[in-house]
């Protein structure tokens, strides 16, 4: 079987979010099981600056509306497990930036990402053609639109993997003729959403099948509460839709060979922790008491991720016994706030406002508890390596979280993880105190890290679904 992930980033070459550890880990297990995969990405200014080994394999023009874009496709030479095309055109690609610069979309968003369906959709053609293409958001999902309308007789089917519903990819009507998309597409059965082209719209109607990165999640879409206006069309299409959940590559996310935590641990030697506990204290300069439980959260501090609920019970959940690390970026007005308590709290609290790969896996290393109380959460990875790292995860159930964490009953004794349900500040500060209970508790504590630490969320057995769905769509 040969597939095609076709993906705006991925990972070691670009990354913003979840959809990146997909895309670059998924097609190395995939490759384990005999499938024939590659990537296609653009070639973007932070790949170039990384001076990776790139072959370059061709160049070509290419026209949309009136515009004729000359680009060039490279190919990895960095030694990696699959192969990844990049598709290079400096004029679109070429900046500081993926999506955005200061928070403000590039206003070109639109025609940077059609091109680079198209390209890379010629680019799978002229190289023989493959089972599936596996589209990944709104950035690719003009796949199986164009291929619907320029290539109707390719026999190529086209997967399309929602990761985030929220984001689809909304632009104005005019740019239809300049991505050459007919105005006969501009009605409500087609890309036509409230007056505006809808991306992600295009996606959902022309791909063979759908997933999304969790069961719970791929329900939650077909309601209004989480279908962000397009419930009613997926609500259609449900049965061409399934939900996959996602895995983390055990290989990178490893505590016993991690390289960034200086005290390795397993199962075995789980107090170890401790240890990079009084590390990572010293590492950020603080003096906090390492006997009260350390509660973390690695985060876009955004509304999605739960931080209103997080700062509306701040001083109550600063008056229990607990220490509390944040790292993360996002929405300013938070991380402003989240900035003002830490000169109030200093003596348990520290945002650490900015991305830092090295940083998170010590977090995790060091954590007694991970705190994720999403408003919606389609898969969510961090709860994946807070298992795996002996950090018991406090979630809010909702898509992925509530498909991967069960919830600690002290009857039966069992759950690898605290949740609450409803979306309020008073569930979540009750399940915070909950878990400071559990912690005076050690023994409980002990069992639910380990079951915590046995569960299996790699890529294993999640990729065995992607194979057994890729089979069911290549047969329809």
């Amino acid at each position: 079987m040969k597939i095609t992930f076709v993906t705006s980033e991925a990972i070691p070459y670009a990354k913003t979010g979840g959809l990146a550890d997909v895309a670059g880990t998924l097609p190395k297990y995939l490759k384990k099981l005999g499938v024939e995969v590659s990537s296609l990405l653009p070639l973007y200014k932070i790949i170039k600056d990384k001076k990776i080994p790139l072959l370059k394999i061709s160049s070509s023009t290419l026209t949309l509306g009136d515009k004729k874009f000359v680009y060039s496709i490279y190919k990895n030479n960095d030694g990696a497990e699959f192969d990844t095309y990049f598709v290079e055109n400096d004029k679109l690609f070429f900046r500081d930036e993926l999506y955005n610069q200061n928070g403000v979309d590039f206003s070109d968003n639109y025609l940077r990402y059609a091109f680079f369906c198209l390209a890379s959709l010629k680019f799978i053609i002229d190289s023989g053609g493959v089972d599936i293409i596996h589209a990944h958001d709104w950035q690719a999902s003009l796949i199986p639109v164009y291929k619907t309308l320029f290539f109707p007789e390719r026999r190529e089917k086209v997967l399309l993997t929602i990761h985030n519903l929220s984001y689809q990819g909304i632009f104005p009507r005019e740019v239809l003729k300049e991505i050459d998309l007919p105005e006969s597409l501009f009605h409500i059965e087609g890309l036509e959403f409230y007056g505006k082209v809808n991306f992600l719209k295009g996606g959902i109607i022309f791909s063979d099948f759908l997933s999304t990165v969790s069961s719970s999640y791929s329900k939650e879409i077909q309601t209004t509460e989480f279908g962000f206006g397009l419930h009613d069309l997926l609500l259609k299409r449900k049965d061409y839709l399934t939900g996959i959940i996602n895995g983390i590559d055990y290989s990178y996310w490893n505590p016993e060979t991690d390289p960034y935590i200086p005290f390795p641990f397993s199962l075995k030697n789980v107090n170890k922790k401790r240890e990079n506990q009084k590390f990572l204290f010293q590492k950020l300069g603080i003096s906090f008491d390492w006997k009260k439980p350390l509660f973390a959260m690695v985060s876009r501090i955004t509304s999605q991720k739960g931080f209103d609920l997080l700062l509306d019970i701040f001083p109550e959940l600063m008056n229990l016994p607990l220490n509390f690390i944040i790292l993360g970026t996002g929405e300013w007005e938070y991380e402003n706030r989240l900035k003002d308590y830490a000169k109030i709290y200093q003596d348990k609290f520290i945002p650490v406002i900015k991305f830092d790969e090295e940083l998170s896996h010590q977090i995790y290393a060091a954590s007694d508890f991970f705190i994720i109380p999403s408003k919606f959460e389609p898969c969510g990875l961090t709860q994946l390596i807070a298992l795996r790292y002996g950090s018991i995860p406090i979630v809010r159930r909702t898509g992925g979280l509530r498909d991967t964490i069960q919830d600690y009953h002290e009857k039966t004794n069992c759950g690898n993880g605290l949740s609450f349900d409803n979306y309020n500040s008073f569930e979540l500060l009750e399940v915070i105190k909950k878990a400071l209970k559990i912690f005076a508790h050690q023994p409980i504590y002990q069992q639910i890290q380990k079951l915590g630490i046995k569960c299996d969320y790699s890529w294993t057995s999640s990729s065995q679904e992607y194979i057994r769905l890729y089979n069911l769509i290549k047969e329809k």
